[in-house]
């Protein structure tokens, strides 16, 4: 049987948002000072014709953010373009129509060049689209590929899931990806959703008099739990929704393990390694946590997926995989 493959000229968009940043912030200040102007200008206590003046001037407003969102943007690229060093400037992005094969040698778009498929770290679809697919690559990050996802899909998927079956390469080195997180940064957000929610709690119970009983409980009841909420849906989210952008390729060269890009490196003989299970509201999984004497530690998620199961199949042979330690 025939390996699958895919050769076609389509459109491919490179999709960097590390530059967003920026203009989020730019775009979350304007908002509010737009919104700290609107209170200012509206009138409250306003009866009558007054109240119709009100109305009027907050479709006007409301068009004047909208169009001051666009100046804003604009005015970022400008600054970025024109006045940002070379050095601190977003390199050009690659978009248009080119060449996409994808078969046993890897993955190729013309323009861009040619990926090892351990370099092909995930595929991400788009929700209520059947046309557009998202690769996510170590050395061209997000690629945005216009096609039907059924012909490019399975033949990627193929691939990716071939390589977690193979035992060793032929250098003898175990290749493996993994979803890399911080649990010291997620366990923060976890209890800032609470001490966030019990400061709610506390300002509501101190108005308490002012408010009456049945608007407090309902407070405590809804507000509470909506505030926590929000504040996990961030840590929750990047293991879920965003963990494509957070998969990365390892090498496991007898007890050395490093990523491809060169960022992580450890003697697993020498660093610490534990195996722990987690859980807690909305979330439940088991990561592989590296602490080495010096230097930044790596914690890897272990749930779902042939690579991670490779990965600790490959720890076990060479009797690096601790028992899971719950205890955090």
């Amino acid at each position: 049987m025939s390996s699958p493959a895919f050769s076609r000229s389509i459109q491919v968009t490179q999709i960097d948002a590390s530059g967003i940043w920026p203009i989020l912030l730019l775009c979350t200040a304007y908002s509010v000072l737009m919104f700290a102007g609107t209170v200012w200008i509206l009138d409250p206590d306003a009866t009558g014709w007054r109240i119709a003046r009100d109305m009027a001037a907050m479709l006007v407003l409301f068009v004047l953010w909208l169009v001051g969102l666009v100046v804003v943007v604009r005015a970022w690229l400008w600054v970025e373009a024109h006045w940002l060093p070379s050095g601190k400037r977003r390199a050009k992005l690659f978009s248009g129509r080119t060449q996409v094969d994808a078969g046993e040698g890897g993955f190729c778009v013309q323009g861009l060049g040619h990926v090892d498929w351990i370099d092909v770290l995930a595929i991400e679809g788009i929700p209520d689209s059947d046309n557009y697919l998202i690769v996510h690559t170590r050395p061209f990050r997000k690629l945005l590929l216009t096609v039907c996802v059924d012909e490019l899909a399975p033949v990627i998927s193929h691939y990716l899931a071939l390589r977690s079956s193979i035992e060793a390469t032929r250098w003898g080195k175990r290749q493996s990806r993994a979803m890399v997180f911080c649990w010291r940064c997620f366990r923060a957000w976890i209890w800032a959703g609470y001490a966030l929610a019990g400061a709610v709690g506390i300002a509501l119970l101190l108005n308490a008099g002012d408010a009456g009983f049945v608007k407090t409980a309902v407070g405590l009841c809804v507000l509470m739990p909506l505030v926590a909420w929000l504040v996990w849906a961030i840590p929750i989210s990047q293991i879920s929704t965003f963990s494509p952008s957070r998969v990365r390729a390892f090498e496991l060269d007898g007890t050395r393990l490093h990523s491809t890009d060169g960022e992580w490196q450890f003697d697993l003989r020498r660093d610490r390694i534990s195996r722990r299970r987690v859980s807690g509201i909305g979330y439940e999984f088991t990561f592989l946590a590296i602490r080495p004497e010096s230097g930044k530690g790596l914690d890897l998620i272990l749930e779902g997926g042939a690579d991670q199961e490779a990965l600790l199949d490959a720890l076990d042979d060479r009797g690096l995989l601790p028992l899971t330690n719950p205890e955090l």
